[in-house]
C-alpha cells in the first residue's frame, strides 16, 4: 500500500515538472527587430541591406543600433558579439535597455526602442593589425544561446 502511494506521488511529481518544463519552454525568446551598422557623419545611407563599406582611415567609430521590443527589461542586456574577417570573436559588448533616466536608447512609437553600441576604429587592434575585411556582428539577449536578430555583416577597408 505505501508502495502504491509513494510510487503514485512520484507520478505526479514527475508529471508536474513536464507540465512546468513545457510552459517555461513555450514562452519565445525575445526578438530583436532589426540590426543596423552605421558610422557618425557618413553619407552612406542608414541603414542598406548590402554590408557597408567603412574606410579606417575615415571614421573613428561604429555605431551599431538594435531594434527591441519596448517590452525589454532594462535588467536584460544586450550583447553584440563582433568577429573578425577570420570569424575570431573580436569583442563583446554589451547594452542595458534604457530606464526613464538612461539616454542609452530611443523609443519609436511605444512599440519598439532602439538601443546603441559604439566601436572605436581609429587607433585600435583594427588599423594596427590591419584587421580589414568582412566583419560580422551578432546580438544576442544575455544567457539566451541563440542571436535574437539576423546577423549583420560590414567591411572594414584601408
Amino acid at each position: 500500500m505505501k508502495r502504491s502511494r509513494v510510487f503514485s506521488a512520484a507520478i505526479v511529481l514527475v508529471s508536474m515538472a513536464f507540465a512546468v518544463g513545457d510552459a517555461v519552454a513555450q514562452q519565445p525568446p525575445a526578438a530583436c527587430q532589426s540590426l543596423w551598422v552605421t558610422a557618425a557623419g557618413s553619407a552612406r545611407p542608414l541603414r542598406a541591406r548590402k554590408p557597408l563599406q567603412f574606410s579606417a582611415t575615415e571614421v573613428l567609430d561604429l555605431e551599431f543600433q538594435v531594434v527591441v521590443p519596448a517590452s525589454v527589461s532594462s535588467q536584460r542586456r544586450l550583447e553584440l558579439k563582433l568577429f573578425t574577417p577570420k570569424g575570431h570573436l573580436y569583442q563583446t559588448l554589451s547594452i542595458a535597455a534604457p530606464t526613464a533616466s538612461t539616454g542609452t536608447g530611443t523609443a519609436r512609437r511605444g512599440r519598439s526602442q532602439t538601443l546603441t553600441a559604439r566601436l572605436p576604429v581609429a587607433g585600435t587592434t583594427i588599423v594596427n593589425n590591419s584587421l580589414y575585411g568582412t566583419w560580422k556582428v551578432e546580438a544576442y539577449f544575455e544567457g539566451d544561446p541563440n542571436a535574437c536578430a539576423k546577423p549583420r555583416a560590414f567591411v572594414v577597408k584601408p
